[in-house]
């Protein structure tokens, strides 16, 4: 086989691997939706006051205790009188329930398409067949990098740092025994 072609071949094998990889983690194990924990509401574009002949809104202030009672469980969000003025807030959680559903559901995707790439490195690395080979450790190295993107925000620095150097040694050590040969 001529060595374009094997290239190709290797090429087409990574990629087609981390998109498989990628829609069977969500087709296996589905991702949470914004509308499943918060309810959809879409406010009216603001009219001037002037255009509608209401009176000016007097600004209202969320008080203290529910600036304390709401600081880690949600976001303070706004009730709205007949004239479009604030007329009250309330305690809005549904939004850190879905961040940490979420954040838990890009976790649990960070772990398996981490094992899944570093097994899929491993069976690359013990095939013979060059373009196979190559195909399944590209596709390997690009699982893990969709994992680790997917967690990426909300891992630590030391985290990010660990999961860089880990990967950083398996390559070179995986580069020094393939080229070796």
């Amino acid at each position: 086989m001529s060595r374009f072609k094997q290239i190709f071949l290797a090429i087409a094998i990574a990629i087609v691997f981390v998109f498989f990889v990628g829609f069977g983690i969500a087709t296996f194990y589905e991702q949470p939706e914004y509308e499943d924990f918060c309810e959809e509401r879409f406010f009216e574009k603001p009219v001037p006051r002037a255009l509608t002949g209401a009176g000016n809104c007097t600004y209202v202030e969320p008080d203290e205790d529910l600036k304390n009672q709401c600081k880690d469980k949600g976001d303070i969000a706004s009730k709205y009188d007949q004239n479009g003025c604030v007329e009250s807030y309330f305690c809005e959680t549904c939004n850190k329930e879905f961040r940490d559903t979420r954040e838990v559901y890009n976790r649990n995707v960070f772990i398996v398409a981490t094992g899944i790439g570093i097994i899929t490195l491993i069976i690359g690395f013990a095939l013979g067949l060059a373009s196979v080979s190559s195909g399944l450790m590209g596709g390997g190295i690009l699982t893990i990098i969709y994992g680790t993107i997917r967690y990426w925000s909300n891992l630590q620095d030391y985290g990010r740092f660990i999961i860089l150097g880990i990967t950083l040694v398996i390559l070179i050590w995986m580069s020094y025994k393939k080229l070796k040969k």
